[in-house]
């Protein structure tokens, strides 16, 4: 019997849903990513699958401009290591028009994904093979075709990673995700606001001594930022609603967190 689960949804462009996850069909042996198109009565128009020999997952998924669907997760049968970023842009049917990997000898995958204004691809992801930590956040922004034009990654020397990326309407990008490099306690809350290259402008970070967390962020009407997370530290693992403006953060001029090509 096979197992699926979902990661994330999206809704479409005729109200109807896109779903990303993974499937096992062998009884824990061969993970494949999992992509289901419903319509908005959650009735199943199509199913997709997409993997090799090894284990593959999915993460974040976006329609397209043109109808069709840009993917992202990671895999371990294809790319140049343990885990990969992998990247799949799909028809309207879910046919894989290209696919293209990201990574070093470590792991590393893609999180969230995000069509941007020029038509081309941010992603937010996490390496152990590059940057000064054990997992950082790594930035990848690509042209409409899948080809790199900047990454960068930005972390400590523990694990960081992302949970979010928007577009703003400078052209930047904003990120949520947590920290256990820097703040105050196990985990925090991290916020990540750069140019349209990828260098950082500020970086916020948000927390108490237990574990605390950024789900997902949003730019506002009023240019601030809203952040939905998780804490500990504030409530017994309570819902966590926080908004700023971005002229409250203090501008990051710690070395160690330099983004890196």
């Amino acid at each position: 019997t096979a197992r699926e689960w979902c990661r994330y949804s999206n809704q479409t462009s005729d109200s109807g849903f896109i779903l990303i996850g993974l499937i096992d069909s062998l009884n824990f042996i061969n993970w494949d990513i999992l992509l289901l198109r419903t319509d908005k009565y959650g009735n199943t128009v199509w199913t997709k699958t997409y993997g090799g020999e090894h284990f593959e997952t999915g993460f974040g998924i976006e329609q397209t401009s043109d109808g069709g669907y840009i993917l992202v997760g990671f895999t371990n049968s294809y790319g140049a290591g343990d885990n990969d970023v992998w990247l799949i842009r799909t028809n309207e049917n879910g046919d894989s028009i290209w696919t293209k990997t990201f990574g070093g000898p470590y792991s590393d995958g893609g999180y969230c994904v995000k069509q941007t204004s020029d038509g081309g691809y941010i992603v937010a992801g996490s390496t152990e093979s590059m940057g000064s930590g054990r997992s950082d956040i790594w930035l990848l922004k690509t042209n409409e075709n899948g080809d790199t034009l900047w990454t960068n990654v930005i972390g400590g020397d523990e694990n960081e990673w992302p949970t979010s990326i928007q577009q703003t309407i400078d052209g930047g990008y904003i990120v949520s995700g947590y920290t256990s490099s820097f703040g105050e306690g196990d985990y925090d809350a991290w916020l990540i606001k750069t140019d349209a290259n990828g260098n950082i402008l500020w970086i916020g970070t948000f927390g108490g001594e237990d574990l605390d967390e950024a789900f997902s962020v949003q730019q506002t009407t009023d240019s601030c930022y809203i952040i939905v997370g998780g804490t500990r530290s504030f409530g017994p693992d309570d819902l966590w609603l926080i908004k700023i403006k971005s002229d409250s953060i203090v501008n990051v001029e710690d070395k160690n967190l330099t983004p890196s090509e």
